[in-house]
């Protein structure tokens, strides 16, 4: 009887236990304050209707200002950049898709994390936004007939918990979560 009775108190505690380790985890890890939406269009075309600019908007939708540096497309040493991606389906792939996407970022000898959000960064008010454009032209050249899917991605700084403490007890909110348009498409002819 003692062996099923330790038995059942074991599996109780386990029970117990593991039903408290989600909560214990979403208590440790503090909500992101920051709440961005981005989104992506079409800003121009060329004479035969094929997209060459894409126009992305990085706006903060919650209700605390954000901290970002000036968001870079496609680049940006420590994060806080936008990517645009291009995924290439041709017509006659013979199940084989093309894809094409590639940046390099560097970094060097840089001031504290704090002293750049002060310096350098910029604060985005609860419904602010930001507006930039790049070309696809020449990532688009020389593609057979198909469809392009594309879609951008605002990839968050890189902050430590530690910088992410020291940021907010001086008064500046960094997001930490990417966020990302829905994939759209287009015909290449």
């Amino acid at each position: 009887m003692s062996r099923e009775f330790s038995f059942g108190a074991f599996v109780a505690v386990a029970s117990i236990w593991v039903a408290m380790a989600p909560a214990q985890e979403s208590k440790d890890k503090v909500p992101d304050p920051v709440h961005l939406d981005i989104s992506v269009e079409v800003a121009a075309s060329t004479d035969d209707g094929t997209p060459s600019v894409l126009r992305v908007t990085l706006t903060n939708a919650g209700d605390v200002a954000a901290d970002i540096p000036m968001p870079e497309l496609d680049c940006a040493a420590g994060g806080g950049q936008i990517e645009i991606h291009l995924d290439w389906f041709p017509e006659n792939s013979g199940g084989l898709l093309g894809t094409g996407s590639g940046f390099g970022c560097g970094r060097s000898d840089m001031p504290s994390l704090t002293t750049r959000v002060h310096n350098e960064w910029i604060r985005l008010q609860p419904g602010e936004f930001i507006v930039m454009s790049q070309s696809i032209r020449a990532r688009l050249a020389n593609l057979d007939p198909g469809t392009v899917e594309y879609w951008a991605e605002y990839i968050p700084p890189e902050v430590t918990a530690a910088d992410l403490a020291e940021l907010r007890r001086a008064g500046y909110n960094a997001p930490r979560e990417k966020v990302r348009t829905a994939h759209e498409t287009f015909a290449v002819q």
